[in-house]
């Protein structure tokens, strides 16, 4: 019966146990609900946190406060500190180290030596001991200068990831810059065409109410009124999203409102590829980084070879004990010391050393063929630089002399309309070639400043960057450039 009893009591626990499916709901909208309260604080201090700015905005201002503000650099920043402390621990191979030590011993019964005479004690119940041990690293196969070399080398390759971190947020705070600047002229344009569009309409509707057009012209003017409203819709969009990214990369508030005040220009530029090539290797971070890893990888596999050597060290011991370390029959303080050299060998090891250096000498080869990977790559970047920014010149000569024929083209076509000799959907061609010849220039422009970019970034000179914009604005209508 008792059984009985014991199994509806287990049964009884286990339904108390048992929850609801509304019970389960319930737990997990609540979680959700501190998730979210949680989420929001977190933003609320984000807020607080951030730079808000606002006003006018120029290229060198940008610059300074990606780099004082940019969340990723601020984390490579702290990769100094950490070579900081590698440098420092590395000092340890040479130094001496010193420990002490204290103890407290009590036996059941002390040590006693029957003379037949009497019984004499050595020792006490309590005993009680201090001592001090010094170690002075003496050889150990060349690896305590491998080991202060390896600490120097992994500062300087600290060195130069923070550099090419810094390489990164100049080139993206800047090419983000001639974002925006791109998608205002393209806005501006595009508001340019609507403005002519919108006179284009009233112009055609007012002839059709004296007979002169038909429906089909007013509906082709509507047509492509409409047309350019849906494109300065998509260049505004285009505006916003290029702002939170330069804000994003400056480090500062999505809440700030900044007016970029320099403008896209052209400068021109010639570069021969020695000349760009000579610059790139005595400055791109990389391969500095490269040619440092494999100074790094020569000292790791010195390291892994000494383990072959015999490690020589010296030391000395003090101790404070009682009883007296030289006469267990004393019971009060004493002291002792000695001083000596001491050397270790070890004879196997379970071929760990063998996997050491065979790993090292692996790690040295890639690195070796990393930087010669790395090279290629400058030079690729370089020739690809060299070519855009060719290019992209010529392109800019041809859409400044495209778009002085557009104007033209509109003029000629806007006269022919007045007099009668073009038609309304010649007019309104014309109209469109301008505004497709005005994109066209931006863009030519936008891309020889991105390539220049592209030019200083394969070359590793980004920190030292100047950027090629004016701050009185071209008239991009003339083909004027600077």
């Amino acid at each position: 019966m008792y059984k009985i009893v014991l199994l509806l009591t287990l049964w009884l626990l286990l339904i108390a146990g048992c929850e609801t499916k509304e019970q389960f709901y319930e737990d997990v909208s609540l979680s959700r609900e501190m998730a979210y309260k949680q989420w929001e604080n977190r933003r609320q201090q984000q807020k607080q946190d951030q730079t808000v700015i606002s006003g006018k905005l120029n290229m060198q201002d940008c610059l300074k406060l990606a780099v004082n503000n940019n969340k990723m650099l601020q984390s490579l920043v702290e990769e100094k500190e950490i070579a900081r402390g590698v440098e420092l621990k590395s000092y340890s191979a040479i130094l001496p180290s010193a420990g002490v030590t204290a103890g407290y011993m009590r036996k059941d019964k002390p040590m006693s030596i029957n003379t037949g005479a009497g019984t004499i004690t050595l020792g006490d119940r309590d005993n009680y001991s201090a001592g001090l041990r010094v170690t002075q690293p003496l050889f150990a196969g060349g690896s305590i200068t491998a080991r202060l070399n390896t600490g120097k080398l992994y500062a300087l390759l600290a060195d130069q990831t923070v550099r090419a971190g810094l390489e990164t947020v100049i080139f993206e705070a800047a090419r983000q810059y001639y974002d925006v600047l791109l998608s205002q002229h393209l806005y501006d344009n595009s508001a340019e065409a609507v403005r002519s569009a919108h006179a284009q309409l009233d112009d055609v509707q007012k002839k059709r109410q004296s007979g002169v057009a038909s429906d089909f012209d007013v509906l082709r003017s509507e047509v492509e009124l409409s047309n350019f409203k849906a494109e300065m819709i998509q260049h505004k969009n285009a505006i916003n999203v290029s702002k939170a990214n330069l804000l994003k990369t400056m480090g500062v508030s999505q809440d700030s409102d900044v007016v970029l005040s320099d403008e896209l220009v052209y400068i021109s530029l010639t570069m021969r590829m020695e000349q760009a090539v000579e610059v790139a290797y005595r400055n791109r971070p990389d391969l500095f980084s490269h040619q440092f890893n494999i100074k790094m990888q020569k000292e790791l596999l010195t390291i892994a070879r000494s383990r072959y050597f015999p490690t020589i060290g010296g030391y000395y011991d003090y101790l404070w004990s009682n009883p007296d370390p030289h006469d267990n029959t004393i019971i009060e303080w004493g002291n002792a010391w000695d001083i000596g050299i001491m050397a270790s060998l070890p004879l196997f090891d379970g071929f760990s050393r063998e996997g050491d250096i065979i790993q090292q000498k692996a790690r040295l080869k890639q690195s070796q063929i990393d930087l010669v990977d790395a090279e290629e790559t400058a030079l690729f970047e370089l020739t690809k630089a060299l070519f855009t920014i060719e290019n992209a010149a010529e392109f800019v000569d041809s859409q400044a002399l495209n778009l002085t024929r557009a104007k033209e083209g509109l003029r000629l076509a806007e006269v022919g309309y007045r007099e009668g000799t073009n038609t309304q959907v010649e007019t309104i061609d014309a109209q469109a070639a301008l505004t497709k010849a005005r994109a066209f220039y931006y863009q030519a422009i936008y891309t020889h400043n991105v390539a220049k970019l592209m030019l200083q970034k394969a070359m590793g000179t980004l920190t030292t960057y100047e950027p090629g914009i004016a701050q009185n604005k071209a008239d991009p209508n003339s083909g004027n450039r600077k």
